[in-house]
């Protein structure tokens, strides 16, 4: 029944957009591909027993954005993502998941930003103030969509509809505006990162309270080579935080800020080349993090002189914005099967760090201090066992933001990536040892542990799970697995000879942050509990800490040896 589902159905469905819902569309034309969904959507709306499931909600939904998808220049498009919208809004009527109505107003606004001359246009603003004032309580947001309505669509049929709208909340918003003005106006771009290496380029931008944003990128020019921009209202720029922002190597040639309007900052990445681009949002701190790669090549040229010039181009979002559209799976780096190559090089990440503890055991024992040590003897053992370069993403007492120590791997072109942790509980007598890989999980203890290793919450967690698949590919799952279970398999298997009460609780799939964007093999250890009595004790225990990453050693010697990644003197 529909009252007993999660998130977790809205982001499966998610997850078949982005791998390629609709597919089974292209076999038809767009007008009987759009009719043939349509009847899906009326048989829905007359059966109040087939409303009480959510798949059948989201087949009708997939299957309309299948079509927009699939034809996004024919005239159904924008019908097609308006009946998306329409049927987001009516599972939200039922369901009562504010996700829901959430996908409603994200694809009602897809037709005002894609399709700005539709007919649809006014109506899809209109639909989205209704569902901010009737659905999520947003009298603010609201009186921003039906204004809109009167000021940019004076000729449409929903100005009649829209202009009584605004005048019933003129009286409400002026509060809800000040208090809105009040709770953003000092969200503020602190600093701007970027790293780079020879295949992609990663720049966050650091805020200090969560903003929204509007990504559009374009195409090279005449007299200008490609950009993408983000405009995040409501925001400002830190007096400290000097621009433009220059790089002298990467696929960004630099970063530079200005103002469309008066409550719009806008942040432009100058490129060198076209790109593909994935953007994606972080908690706590809030930051925005593009991950860039190269694009097609086919506009990577700049247009001959006969080209119609791009004069204003910048503002003409409804041809631009192309975030939706074609985005394929980044280059992945899967390790050579090929025998006497070896494993060149591994990063070994030490969790936590710095300002940020990770958990602490009864005894006071830090997550951090733990996994230094243990990082630190792993790292020993990896090059004696296997030959092979081996980096720490710290080597001391720092903190190092999620999102870099990815980078670091992806910079150096590791071949693995392995992340050290020591797990906890709210149940003092949690005990055992577990090992991650990064997919899509709906397993409730996965997602606590994800919660807490990404310092954030559940709902959050939840959040995550839908761009995940935006950014893997089946090939790293599966190498990830296979480094997973041979870890898990020596740790349990060597531990066991030294210590009662060895639990292996096996190898998981996990939303974690810090695995996101690896491009190579990459795991997270959770070597024990240190909520735990007994297990903190043996974490702060050098001995212990030894046998465990001489474990974790002998597990990627293993998936080495399986994989003829052994170096050819060894």
């Amino acid at each position: 029944m529909i009252f007993r589902c999660t998130k977790i159905l809205t982001a499966v469905f998610l997850l078949l957009l982005v791998l390629g819902a609709g597919a089974g569309l292209c076999a038809l034309d767009p007008e009987t591909a759009y009719q043939k969904v349509k009847g899906k959507y009326l048989s829905l709306q007359s059966s109040a027993k087939k409303q009480l499931y959510r798949e059948n909600w989201l087949d009708v939904i997939e299957g309309f954005v299948g079509v927009a998808q699939n034809w996004p220049t024919h005239r159904r498009a924008p019908d097609a993502l308006y009946m998306a919208g329409k049927t987001a809004r009516g599972l939200y009527q039922v369901s009562r998941l504010r996700d829901d109505a959430e996908l409603a107003l994200r694809y009602f606004n897809r037709i005002v930003v894609e399709y700005p001359d539709d007919s649809l246009a006014d109506d899809a603003l209109f639909q989205a103030g209704e569902t901010l004032q009737k659905d999520l309580k947003d009298m603010a947001g609201a009186y921003r969509q039906f204004s809109r309505v009167v000021r940019e669509y004076p000729r449409g049929d929903m100005f009649s509809l829209a202009k009584p709208r605004l005048q019933a909340l003129a009286k409400k918003v002026p509060k809800e505006a000040r208090r809105e003005r009040e709770a953003v106006q000092n969200r503020q771009l602190k600093n701007i990162r970027e790293w780079s290496d020879a295949k992609r380029t990663r720049i966050v931008f650091d805020f200090n309270g969560k903003v929204t944003y509007e990504v559009h990128q374009l195409p090279a020019s005449v007299d200008d080579g490609p950009k993408i921009f983000f405009d995040i209202p409501d925001a400002g720029q830190a007096s400290e935080l000097a621009t433009p922002v220059l790089f002298d190597h990467g696929l960004v040639e630099r970063v530079r800020t200005g103002r469309p309007s008066a409550d719009v900052l806008r942040v432009v990445l100058d490129l060198r080349r076209s790109v593909r681009q994935r953007v994606f949002a972080l908690e706590e701190p809030f930051r925005i993090v593009a991950d860039l790669t190269p694009g097609s090549g086919m506009d990577d040229a700049v247009p001959s002189a006969s080209s119609p010039k791009q004069g204003g181009a910048q503002d003409e979002l409804a041809r631009i914005l192309e975030q939706h559209k074609d985005e394929a799976v980044p280059n992945l780096h899967i390790p050579e099967k090929k025998k006497g190559r070896g494993l060149r090089r591994i990063v070994v990440d030490a969790g936590h760090g710095g300002k940020d503890p990770g958990a602490i055991g009864a005894r006071g024992t830090r997550e951090k201090d733990v996994t230094l040590a243990l990082a630190k003897k792993l790292a020993r053992h990896l090059r004696s066992t296997l030959g092979c370069e081996v980096i720490l993403t710290r080597d001391r007492d720092v903190f190092i933001p999620l999102e870099e120590r990815t980078a670091i791997a992806n910079r150096l072109d590791a071949d693995l990536f392995i992340s050290l942790h020591a797990n906890a509980s709210r149940n003092r007598k949690a005990y055992g040892i577990e090992t991650y890989y990064l997919n899509f999980s709906k397993n409730k203890a996965a997602v606590e542990v994800a919660a807490r290793e990404n310092d954030t919450s559940l709902e959050e967690v939840g959040d995550l799970e839908l761009i995940l698949f935006d950014l893997m590919a089946n090939a790293k799952i599966n190498e990830s697995s296979r480094l997973a279970t041979e870890i898990q398999g020596a740790l349990v298997g060597r531990l066991k000879r030294s210590y009662s009460r060895v639990r292996n609780l096996g190898v998981r799939p996990g939303p974690f942050y810090v695995l996101l964007g690896a491009t190579m093999p990459s795991v997270l250890v959770e070597t024990a509990f240190i909520s735990n009595p007994t297990e903190e004790s043996r974490l702060k225990n050098s001995s212990y800490q030894d046998r465990t990453a001489r474990a974790i050693a002998e597990g990627v010697h293993r998936y080495a040896r399986a994989l003829n990644l052994l170096a050819s003197n060894r």
